[in-house]
């Protein structure tokens, strides 16, 4: 876990559409090294997905290409330059391709993309420098040669210091989404991001904490880039803020999720389809969608369980309103966060009662220094966790 032994950084490029596995020539494999950066040009079959990681000790690179096939078992290309020692394809399963980078500096950004015409997945790395944030908000893209990316970029944060964690905090809906709106017409985008700034303002005081909102004003962002900014950001955790609606104005309380491929709990289903209704794009082709279940959400499946757990608690006490509990759902605002990643519904925006709770400054801060509370207590469980086993 990252936490324990450095960053680790998953990405994920979706397809829409999913072929049997093709074959990759490492014949066509083609290294660029320039003195700011190498650059690596994998050629794959129409409709690759990828899974990449960096590890830290020693410094490398994993890639897991899929569905894709090898003739070989593994075979090496050596580099040699600037950043790059060596690059390994192996065969991991059936149709996934494993390409290891072994890198020989740990000072070092990667950028990855995917293209089309002709179908590659393209590496670059270089040294650290320019600022990432531009690039969060699409100010900036990886060129090259042959196409403009149609992914990406995907970026590496540099390093951060020891002991700093970095929280992004998600204020739900926003922009064209207004989300739920309740019986007098209060915006579910609003009360969010009164409460993320709150929680935000809490969390700054705090010189351990790097704290993010994936949007600072009323601006629309789809649900699955929200996490690719937390992932981009390097975020210890990810936390989004919701208020919750249902076709009965009686219903009221608080209730936390973690993501799960099956619905758990009571309303459970319910509420996950009214926070992917904004999707809009549709759902992932099956084989995809399994292989990212397997590869990315079971690593942190527990600890977003655990963070539940006490978010909820620490907000039921501060607000002193009633516990819906803890559940587990399919949402897309969480698929795909490399990190302990929770949702809290806050309250009942369409109970005309809790409307007007939601709506007040002073009950908005009880339930931010709820989620405050929260995200310190599971924090300090971590840190009492490694100084337990250094």
């Amino acid at each position: 876990m990252r936490f324990a032994v450095g960053v680790v950084f998953f990405l994920i490029t979706l397809v829409t559409q999913v072929s049997q596995a093709g074959e990759l020539s490492i014949d066509k494999v083609k290294i660029t090294s320039e003195p700011a950066h190498t650059r690596i040009f994998i050629p794959v079959p129409e409709g690759t997905g990828y899974v990449a990681k960096d590890i830290d000790a020693p410094p490398r690179l994993v890639l897991n290409l899929f569905p894709v096939r090898i003739n070989f078992t593994c075979k090496e290309i050596r580099v040699e330059d600037r950043f790059i020692q060596k690059i390994c394809l192996l065969k991991d399963s059936e149709n996934v391709v494993k390409a290891a980078v072994d890198l020989n500096t740990s000072e070092y950004i990667f950028d990855i993309s995917s293209q089309s015409q002709p179908s590659a997945v393209i590496i670059q790395i270089r040294p650290p420098g320019k600022d990432i944030i531009p690039a969060l908000l699409g100010l900036e893209s990886i060129e090259t040669e042959e196409n403009p990316p149609s992914f990406g970029p995907w970026q590496k944060i540099p390093k951060k210091k020891v002991g700093n964690y970095r929280i992004v905090i998600d204020p739900g809906h926003g922009g064209k989404d207004p989300g739920a709106i309740g019986p007098s017409g209060t915006r579910e985008k609003d009360i969010t991001l009164a409460i993320a700034r709150k929680v935000a303002e809490l969390l700054n005081q705090n010189s351990e904490f790097q704290v993010y909102l994936t949007r600072e004003g009323d601006e629309f962002i789809p649900l699955d880039r929200r996490t690719e900014i937390a992932n981009l950001l390097g975020g210890d955790l990810f936390v989004s803020i919701h208020t919750n609606a249902t076709w009965s104005s009686r219903a009221k309380g608080i209730e936390t999720f973690y993501n799960s491929r099956y619905p758990y709990g009571e309303g459970a289903k319910e509420v996950a389809m009214r926070e992917n209704a904004v999707f809009g794009s549709g759902d992932l082709p099956s084989t995809v969608k399994n292989i990212i279940w397997d590869l990315i959400q079971n690593q942190y499946r527990q600890e977003s369980k655990e963070l539940a757990r006490i978010v909820q608690e620490k907000i039921v006490r501060a607000s002193n309103t009633s516990n819906r509990g803890v559940k587990s759902a399919p949402f897309y605002v969480l698929r795909g966060a490399n990190m302990p990643a929770i949702l809290v519904e806050v309250g009942f925006i369409s109970n005309p009662w809790e409307e007007r709770k939601l709506k007040n400054a002073k009950f908005q801060e009880l339930i931010a220094r709820g989620i405050y509370q929260g995200i310190v207590t599971y924090i300090n469980s971590l840190d009492k966790k490694k100084t337990e086993n250094p």
